[in-house]
């Protein structure tokens, strides 16, 4: 009886390993332009971290595949690269074989939209009790609150020079809806922040703030409400400039993600959810992924032309079943990833 039952769990779980949807896609790559690094998405509860050589061909695991790195950030001096592994911050430096672990003063939970200062400090969001704060964090394991109040969420920070912006998800007003604001603060030397209220979006959700400059940069608003019965999920991208004093917000365009790629309750869904699906900005062109009924709601990618304001449909010269995910740039050379095809590598590329 033991061993009838032993012998049927390793099938059940063959079973869903062979049909489970794979995924494949670059995350970041080293100043040399031919190391590239891969998450190989094995199942929607799991992910590896892999390094690709574009000129060799030879691929490698990065990681132990017990890791689950998702987020993954190059350090600035590209001595390593950190990663969030089932909520824990770890960094894997190139020249040790295992990565660090750390551990902070006080528990965090939740983190997010990291970024580096250097290669000892960054900048993230955290939950800590109901509540979203910014934080600067550093490899010792020390904690600095940067921005932190109650009934508010402090989300996406962005640090360029002195200057500091991030999303306020205002929940103080019991009676009306949550309202999104862009906020902007000059980094003290000492003391609080004094941040003010740039852009407001209103009861309208805003993510993945991105700065180019302290004058620049882009938002993606998201839906409200999600039905089950809906099949997609839609997304506006918008430009924030600054003029003279003032910030205005300008709608470039939207985009459509198949709602089962970002709802963790079934084997389609992505491990890192929106991450391999945002815009990417490549000087005047923003690349960006959509499904239309007219493709089955297959994401198949597109490039928004900021100087024409036109959007325009890349065509690929071969054949490519299921997703195309955004595209990541290496050098002069865009490299995309999406559902794993028959033949793992190369991905799929084209210079810009």
């Amino acid at each position: 009886m033991v061993l009838h039952y032993y012998c049927f769990y390793i099938l059940f779980f063959t079973f869903i390993r062979i049909y489970s949807i794979e995924y494949i896609y670059p995350v970041a790559c080293l100043n040399d332009e031919t190391t590239i690094f891969l998450i190989h998405q094995l199942s929607s509860q799991h992910i590896e971290l892999l390094q690709w050589n574009a000129q060799t061909n030879h691929t490698e695991q990065a990681l132990w595949s017990l890791f689950n790195p998702a987020g993954l950030q190059l350090l600035p001096d590209n001595s390593g690269f950190s990663f969030i592994d089932n909520g824990r911050l770890r960094i894997k430096f190139f020249n040790k074989r295992s990565p660090k672990t750390i551990d902070f003063d006080e528990p965090l939970f939740n983190i997010n939209s990291l970024y580096w200062i250097d290669i000892h400090s960054c900048y993230c969001s955290a939950q800590q009790g109901n509540d979203y704060a910014l934080f600067h964090l550093h490899d010792d394991g020390t904690i600095n609150y940067i921005v932190a109040c109650d009934n508010k969420d402090c989300l996406y920070p962005q640090k360029i020079d002195t200057h500091l912006f991030y999303i306020e998800r205002d929940k103080t007003n019991i009676i009306d809806p949550t309202s999104y604001h862009i906020m902007h603060a000059l980094c003290p030397m000492h003391g609080a922040l004094d941040a003010q209220k740039i852009i407001d979006f209103k009861d309208r959700p805003i993510a993945f703030l991105q700065m180019l400059s302290p004058e620049k940069g882009f938002v993606i608003e998201y839906q409200k409400t999600i039905d089950t019965n809906d099949k997609t999920m839609l997304f506006i991208y918008y430009h924030i400039i600054k003029q003279s004093d003032f910030w205005t917000k300008k709608e470039l365009f939207s985009f459509i993600i198949p709602r089962v790629l970002l709802m963790h309750d079934n084997e389609e869904a992505l491990y890192e959810s929106m991450l391999p699906l945002l815009p990417q900005v490549v000087e005047n062109k923003i690349y960006f992924v959509t499904s239309l009924l007219s493709d089955n709601y297959i994401l198949r990618p597109y490039y928004y032309d900021v100087l024409t304001e036109v959007c325009t449909k890349i065509i690929f010269s071969s054949q490519r079943q299921g997703h195309c995910f955004v595209p990541r740039l290496c050098g002069s050379t865009l490299y995309y990833g999406g559902t794993k095809q028959l033949q793992e590598y190369p991905l799929i590329s084209f210079l810009t």
